[in-house]
């Protein structure tokens, strides 16, 4: 159980560092594109590890990349965020069409993802 908790830590905190690093390069007042980007990138990526591991199942593997570091890279919960601060700002148009990218390019890129691999 700890050396379980420690691969989901360790890739958790590396995607977290690089989740970091982005958004603060590419958000931008206007419109987070760097938190969009990372979720459609992490959901890529997760749709990619997803058919490998279906195939070849590496538990401590899977833990690092998917649970920790997939987990920690993408942002679903700051897109929420974002989005809840763009209502209360009333920037209906930007919280519509970064709502409806996210949700749309995020699920076609899992899938996307997972069929490269299958």
């Amino acid at each position: 159980m700890i050396t379980q908790l420690a691969w989901v830590a360790l890739g958790g905190a590396a995607g977290s560092v690089l989740r970091y690093l982005c958004s603060r390069s590419l958000n931008t007042l206007s419109f987070p594109l760097g938190t969009l980007l990372i979720n459609v990138l992490g959901c890529l990526v997760i749709g990619l590890l997803w058919g490998l591991f279906t195939r070849h199942v590496n538990e401590g593997l899977r833990l690092l990349l998917i649970t920790g570091f997939c987990g920690g890279f993408t942002t679903f919960s700051t897109f929420t965020y974002e989005g809840i601060q763009m209502i209360q700002e009333a920037r209906w148009t930007t919280f519509i069409v970064y709502t409806v990218i996210s949700v749309a390019v995020g699920l076609a890129a899992t899938f996307i993802g997972y069929k490269l691999t299958s």
